[in-house]
């Protein structure tokens, strides 16, 4: 069975039992705003949060954008909660700059931030409690490490990138390119697909019809990674372009099994979403928080994906 399918029936499960009954409580409402609901990569943060409010009996809500691209839409969100008066605000700002304001409110409102995935780039660190997230420079040139080994020397690869701007993707993509170039690869292309598989496809398409003898593709999110190798599917039936995502989302997993994607640099976001949330309830517990903690990242390929995929269905067997 599929990673994403068992998820999906996890997750269910998660939904139907509901949360302690202390998450009931006056003060245990817990809302976990996320960059967008669109791809498995957000679902899984999602999947982390609820089950940390199970095991924390607080009552966690998720709620995101359509797309990544709509910082207006999630600084409403975090508008929203504060006004509602939440315990706390779990975010992952989908605009580290855009969403300031936002989490300046809910500061203002008494309302504490924990900021999860993307740093908001400010140098007021009294905004939010605590930074979770990786480290997207070094994970990137993580990802470039491992492709290097496997390419020839002084080949031609490509880089698609999500949105212009985003600090997370800047990291992703900043660290591959300077560790290709510092191995003699050549980067013949950078384009932006905002983290849309879709996009992906058709930016895919144009850099394999200008660059034709380019040896991978790295992206900087699993959606567009997927998208791209569905354009090296269509325009290389050898198939012998290596795609390398970033995120280690279910579809990416699902994709590496297939023999479709060659690996993806997985950030473990089940666990982002619930350190995001234990990280909240400590503050709220009177815990004196870390201000930036590094999440962990593993690169995921075939040799490893089994076992991967298994303490994936560990973690998600605690919904049930």
């Amino acid at each position: 069975m599929k990673l994403s399918r068992i998820f999906s029936l996890c997750l269910a499960a998660s939904l139907l039992t509901g949360a302690p009954a202390a998450a009931a409580d006056a003060g245990k409402d817990i809302t976990v705003i996320v960059m967008a609901l669109n791809s498995d990569y957000w679902h899984m943060v999602e999947a982390g949060a609820k089950l940390a409010g199970q095991d924390l009996g607080y009552n966690v809500n998720v709620i995101g954008p359509n797309a990544e691209t709509d910082a207006i839409g999630q600084a409403n969100m975090v508008e929203d909660a504060a006004a509602n008066k939440v315990a706390a605000i779990v975010l992952a700002p989908n605009d580290p700059v855009a969403l300031i304001p936002a989490v300046g409110n809910a500061k203002a409102a008494g309302v504490p931030v924990v900021v999860i995935d993307m740093a908001l780039t400010t140098q007021d660190e009294s905004l939010y409690e605590s930074f979770i997230g990786t480290d997207n420079y070094e994970a990137g040139g993580m990802a470039a490490g491992y492709l290097i080994k496997k390419l020839p020397s002084g080949c031609e690869v490509a880089i698609i990138r999500g949105i212009v701007g985003s600090s997370n993707h800047d990291g992703r993509c900043n660290g591959a390119s300077d560790a290709f170039k510092a191995a003699g690869v050549k980067v013949v292309s950078i384009q932006p697909a905002d983290s849309e598989r879709g996009k992906a496809v058709t930016v895919a398409e144009n850099v394999l019809q200008t660059n034709p003898g380019i040896k991978a593709i790295y992206c900087t999110n699993d959606e567009m990674a997927l998208g791209a190798y569905q354009a090296v599917a269509n325009i290389q039936k050898q198939k012998d372009i290596l795609v390398m995502g970033f995120d280690g989302s279910f579809g990416a997993l699902d994709s590496i099994e297939a023999g479709e994607l060659t690996a993806s640099l997985a950030q473990m976001p089940i666990d982002m979403g619930y350190s995001g949330v234990k990280a909240a309830v400590d503050f709220l517990a009177g815990k004196k928080l870390e201000k930036r903690i590094k999440s962990a990242t593993v690169i995921v390929d075939k040799a490893n994906l089994a076992k991967f995929k298994a303490d994936i269905k560990e973690k998600l067997s605690k919904a049930n």
